[in-house]
């Protein structure tokens, strides 16, 4: 368990072993995440990659169903109106 201090400006600092553990280099995007009253940072990196597994599909399902709506044939009917 590491203790850190919010400075004045609201910055922490992620103690050197643990940025050497989880790899958190000078450019690493982090997202800060609030459960309940318990705030969790993660690697921006492995947020995409959750979101893109767990909305993937869906997000795909909702692709093919607009373009089979808005790529129906009957509905160029309204483009000379």
């Amino acid at each position: 368990m590491h203790v850190v201090k919010v400075s004045s400006k609201g910055q922490i600092v992620i103690p050197k072993e643990v940025r050497k553990r989880h790899r958190l280099g000078r450019d690493t995007n982090l997202v800060l995440l609030e459960s309940g009253d318990a705030l969790v940072l993660r690697k921006k990196t492995d947020v995409e990659e959750i979101l893109r597994d767990e909305f993937g599909p869906l997000l795909r399902a909702s692709e093919e169903t607009l373009k089979e709506l808005w790529g129906n044939p009957e509905d160029d009917v309204w483009d000379g109106v």
